[in-house]
């Protein structure tokens, strides 16, 4: 439906559990990595240059926005990047569709989970469920729709962004629990 609409860079299949009911489909400014797909046209603008994005970022004054007004640590991740903490294309594909103000589609309801929120998980040292969702049980009715950034969906995902940092400290201290004291544990790094 949106292959051909340059504003819309990508589609998407999960969507954060946030507590309000969000429409079918909407679109986000930028891009994700859980469960998605783009075109040829779409991955052209990737841009694996960290440290060039974030300039971008700080030279246009879009880090607030970029951090959805503060609620999560975006660009704490794209510098840690540069510094070769992470090694995630993910930031650097989220930063470069928002740089390019394309759009992502994605559903009200997920239709994947991630299940790489574990200990066993690459970026991630403790089990959260912070992530988990309920999959959508019925098929997902895609409509054509205003190729523009849903505002309502925006501010829910921000209050559950808010909510994450309670969340996973309790994961983390559950771990702890869990496990030894001198094993080292980084909610943090999950997402």
């Amino acid at each position: 439906m949106y292959q051909d609409d340059d504003r819309v860079i990508s589609i998407h299949g999960y969507i954060y559990p946030v507590a309000k009911a969000l429409p079918e489909t909407f679109f986000l400014r930028g891009a994700d990595c859980w469960g998605w797909a783009t075109w040829e046209r779409g991955w052209k603008l990737f841009n694996p240059d960290a440290k060039v994005l974030l300039d971008r970022l700080t030279r246009g004054k879009l880090l607030k926005r970029f951090d959805m007004d503060g609620a999560y640590h975006y660009s704490k991740m794209l510098k840690n990047n540069i510094l070769k903490k992470n090694n995630s294309w993910a930031i650097r594909w989220y930063a470069s569709a928002f740089l390019e103000n394309k759009l992502t589609l994605y559903p009200g309801q997920s239709l994947v989970e991630n299940i790489g929120n574990d200990e066993n998980a690459t970026h991630c040292t403790v089990d959260s469920k912070a992530f988990n969702v309920n999959l959508l049980k019925c098929r997902l009715k895609v409509d054509q729709i205003k190729v523009e950034e849903n505002m309502v969906a925006r501010k829910e995902i921000i209050k559950y962004f808010r909510r994450l940092p309670y969340q996973l400290a309790l994961a983390w201290l559950s771990a702890l629990i869990r496990r030894p004291f001198s094993k080292k544990t980084q909610a943090e790094d999950c997402l």
